[in-house]
């Protein structure tokens, strides 16, 4: 956690103008509310705001209000192995060498993030099950699909096996692997 997000507003806003300045906005204005709605001309004439910090009080809650508005895309389902594929294809086309890595889900089957784990050789990767979780823990995930491409060209199925639990940590289901090549499922 930053520190400042502990910050009580009257510390927030001393960043922007000063101590002196923000106990001084924050007594005439009363509110966060009230002083966003404050003109320029309102914010100049409380002692210690000339016009730069005025302009940079605005534009905080200039892009305050922009960021509440800003619409978060929703992130892919992924709940089978052709969305999976679909996800990676692209990806791993033109990898030469085995690549695993991992999709961390959120309790609704949505990506979090794709973490590229490890790269091996023509025929194989290596990866230790800790780096499979210190991943998915730090991303909170609440589920893991663990994928690695096959480049020899004799292997162009894809193709996925049940899901493991973790019993001991409680960590998240780990769906053993999906291996993606070529396009074609089984």
């Amino acid at each position: 956690m930053d520190p400042l997000d502990y910050a009580s507003n009257e510390e927030l806003l001393g960043r922007l103008a000063g101590r002196g300045a923000a106990e001084s906005l924050l007594q005439e204005h009363g509110s966060l509310t009230s002083l966003a709605t404050a003109s320029f001309d309102d914010l100049t004439r409380v002692p210690g705001v000339g016009k730069s910090k005025a302009a940079a009080i605005k534009s905080a809650f200039l892009l305050a209000q922009r960021l509440s508005r800003e619409a978060i895309p929703e992130s892919p389902l992924v709940d089978s192995p052709i969305q999976v594929a679909n996800l990676l294809r692209e990806e791993n086309r033109t990898y030469q060498t085995e690549h695993f890595q991992a999709l961390l889900l959120n309790t609704r089957r949505r990506l979090i993030r794709a973490v590229h784990l490890s790269t091996g050789t023509l025929n194989e990767v290596h990866v230790h099950a800790r780096d499979v979780f210190r991943a998915a823990i730090s991303a909170n995930a609440s589920a893991v699909i663990v994928v690695h491409n096959l480049c020899a060209a004799a292997h162009k199925l894809c193709y996925v096996e049940r899901p493991l639990m973790c019993r001991r940590p409680p960590v998240a289901p780990l769906f053993s692997r999906v291996l993606a090549r070529e396009g074609r499922y089984a």
